[in-house]
């Protein structure tokens, strides 16, 4: 019988494809910026009211009116004939937003209702906020 001789193979260097592994962290940092929902905040820090009872709440839409009645959304200010496509959009992007309507103490409160109806009207979970 003859008998084989074992030679040694040199070693090559083995070197990590990450090619996949980079895809699948591409993909996952992808999903989750596509899931998140961001709070869209109105720009201005009106002067509040103060309430008697006050619990804690996290709105992803918040609303500012201040004392010249401008309404603000998104660090922009809007009368209340424009902010139904606004929100619209908004609620597009998060079909189950709840939103909070920060108004200034001297702010007129029929502003502060106009918004608060357009936002029942398009089935928005409102509060007014106070201090």
């Amino acid at each position: 019988m003859a008998r084989r001789s074992r030679t040694s193979i040199p070693e090559e260097d083995t070197e990590l494809n990450m090619t996949p592994m980079l895809d699948v962290v591409f993909i996952l940092l992808i999903f989750f910026i596509v899931t998140s929902v961001f709070v869209k905040t109105p720009g201005i820090d009106p002067f509040q009211p103060e309430a008697s009872l006050d619990k804690q709440w996290k709105p992803s839409i918040l609303i500012a009116v201040n004392a010249q009645n401008e309404i603000w959304i998104d660090k922009r200010p809007y009368s209340v004939e424009e902010i139904r496509p606004i929100v619209k959009s908004i609620l597009d992007e998060s079909p189950k937003a709840e939103a909070i309507i920060k108004a200034d103490k001297d702010a007129e409160v029929g502003t502060v209702m106009s918004v608060q109806e357009l936002m029942q009207d398009l089935g928005v979970n409102t509060r007014v906020g106070t201090e």
